[in-house]
């Protein structure tokens, strides 16, 4: 039971299955050692899904839901994260979410936002490494779907409501 990382010595190649997982929506994690012949360095393998988490309640800064659109969610399968980003008006501030370990790009990525009715390119914005997602213009709307890749290690609890 429990996450083999900093717990379990073994050899690159080997596997470890956690099936006591509240972190996969399977209930189930294999863990592949990755790196090293130590405790660490074991990666949570290709088929770890988290399953879609609806991340609404923790928007920033007067940044509001898109009621039809289902507002934020986000979803890691292995080491991909997608990102449906459905979000408008934020009054305050061009900071919309800030994503937890566990769900921030590897690379930072920029994006165009598309109007919600028409589809035109009406900004952009971008998701850094440390988890922040700014969109350029504040009092405006965000709506897009970025995927990206992680080398964050595999969450230890999972962020806002399962969707």
């Amino acid at each position: 039971t429990g996450t083999p990382e900093g717990v379990v010595t073994a050899a690159p190649g080997s596997t470890w299955l956690q099936t006591d997982s509240t972190t996969d929506v399977k209930g189930w994690i294999r863990w592949v050692k990755a790196t090293g012949t130590g405790s660490t360095g074991w990666v949570a393998g290709p088929e770890a899904d988290t399953g879609w988490r609806n991340v609404s309640a923790d928007l920033l800064n007067g940044w509001k839901v898109n009621a039809v659109d289902g507002g934020i969610m986000v979803r890691r399968v292995g080491n991909v994260v997608t990102l449906q980003l459905h979000v408008y008006d934020g009054t305050v501030s061009t900071d919309i979410w800030a994503a937890p370990v566990g769900f921030r790009p590897s690379k930072t990525t920029y994006f165009h936002v598309s109007h919600v009715t028409t589809g035109a390119a009406i900004g952009g914005g971008y998701w850094s490494t440390g988890g922040g997602i700014q969109r350029y213009n504040s009092n405006a709307a965000a709506y897009n779907t970025l995927t990206v890749v992680t080398s964050n290690a595999w969450p230890s609890s999972l962020p806002g409501s399962a969707a």
